[in-house]
């Protein structure tokens, strides 16, 4: 008994101390237009400007440090009616390109805020795409279709379809930061690797899972992440000298809540920030493949009720949970951290600062109190017993 006793204490001594996040909410202005559903949008790569797309060709530059400052809009006449599905900043910060429906694979100036059709993009007919993304070279984008069409996109070649892709819906596109390598994921086949001479590999043991989005948020390690339905995880090692050789590793459950993943935003230190329907985030480290709670539903719908029934188009971060939300109809929600969580750190110094004074003398005192041997000695050696 004493035995099963010493090894329960060992256990809750050593139990890691983890401390969820805990958040503030306060309304920026919002972008009241009639029958506004966002689908996506990106920060600029300079961080000043965020381009956001939507359904009736809706397109529409906020700031991306005060964007509840309705007098730095620009409303973009993007003069189509497609609805948009993704946006994709080139690594210049000057143009982004726009996927959508209706084989819409536009680009947009910065300079005159003007959008016009790709070279070569009327190989995709009407084709819906879904997802576009550059990679870190700026040579070469890719866009991903419904039908489960790659397209690669560069000025001098225009719109080339690739070849081995699959037959299920391509959910996203995600590029490593510094390397010229993308990866992929879809509905029904799984995750593929996209290498520099724009060959597709589809990875083993990744076919099972519905896939709903990729990111690649911290340039120094090379690999990235896979998010599928069911709350499910995964990391993409990437070979960057042979990208078929590139692996995966444990695919890993959240367990706790109820919501599912739908898509990603960029966040802040090399993290991803993953949306889950309806109203909840949680955020995933690269560098651990943990996911950690960010945002809970209850919480922000608490703060304004209106966003019930909204989900997250994007969040951008200046700070670790220092940062926005919109939400696809508009409405804007600073995020920040509150005063209990930042004077949380200080509480768990003082803990764990105790606990390492405290385990050592915790640890002797149960050995003691299990070895008759060491007790006969101290009775011994304080006179309490004669020896034999």
């Amino acid at each position: 008994m004493r035995t099963r006793a010493f090894f329960l204490i060992l256990i809750v001594l050593f139990a890691p101390l983890v401390s969820a996040s805990e958040v503030g909410f306060s309304n920026e202005n919002s972008l009241e237009m009639q029958g506004l559903n966002i689908r996506a949008g990106e920060v600029s790569p300079a961080g000043s400007n965020i381009l956001l797309v939507g359904d009736d060709g809706f397109v529409h530059l906020i700031s991306a440090s005060n964007p509840g400052e309705r007098n730095n809009d620009q409303a973009i006449d993007s003069s189509r009616s497609a609805r948009f599905n993704d946006v994709s900043w080139h690594p210049n910060g000057e143009t982004a390109l726009i996927a959508g429906d209706l084989g819409a694979a536009l680009r947009y100036s910065l300079s005159d805020n003007r959008i016009e059709a790709v070279n070569g993009a009327g190989i995709v007919g009407s084709i819906e795409l879904i997802s576009t993304d550059w990679r870190a070279g700026g040579d070469l984008a890719f866009f991903g279709a419904k039908n489960g069409n790659i397209y690669s996109f560069s000025e001098g070649e225009g719109m080339i379809q690739l070849v081995n892709t699959k037959s299920s819906q391509i959910t996203d596109i995600a590029c490593h930061l510094e390397q010229n390598i993308c990866v992929v994921s879809s509905l029904n086949d799984g995750l593929a690797v996209i290498d520099r001479t724009r060959e597709i590999t589809w990875l083993d043991g990744t076919s099972d899972d519905t896939w709903v989005a990729v990111d690649c948020p911290d340039g120094d390690y090379i690999k990235c992440a896979g998010f599928a339905s069911g709350r499910r995880h995964v990391s993409i090692v990437l070979d960057i000298q042979d990208a078929s050789q590139s692996t995966t590793g444990k695919i890993m459950q959240l367990e706790e809540g109820s919501t599912d993943f739908i898509s990603t935003s960029r966040g802040h230190d090399g993290t991803s920030l993953i949306h889950l329907a309806p109203m909840e985030s949680v955020r995933y480290k690269l560098d651990v493949d943990e996911v950690f709670m960010h945002i809970e539903s209850n919480k922000i719908t608490s703060h304004d009720p209106e966003i019930a029934g909204q989900r997250i188009a994007l969040m951008w971060e200046t700070g670790e949970d220092d940062g926005w939300l919109i939400t696809n109809e508009g409405l804007i929600i600073n995020i920040y951290p509150t005063a209990s969580r930042e004077s949380l750190g200080i509480l768990e110094t003082v803990t764990f600062a105790a606990v390492a004074i405290s385990v050592p003398g915790v640890i002797l005192g149960l050995i003691f109190m299990n070895s008759p041997y060491l007790q006969r000695k101290y009775r011994q050696l304080r006179g309490f017993e004669k020896k034999d």
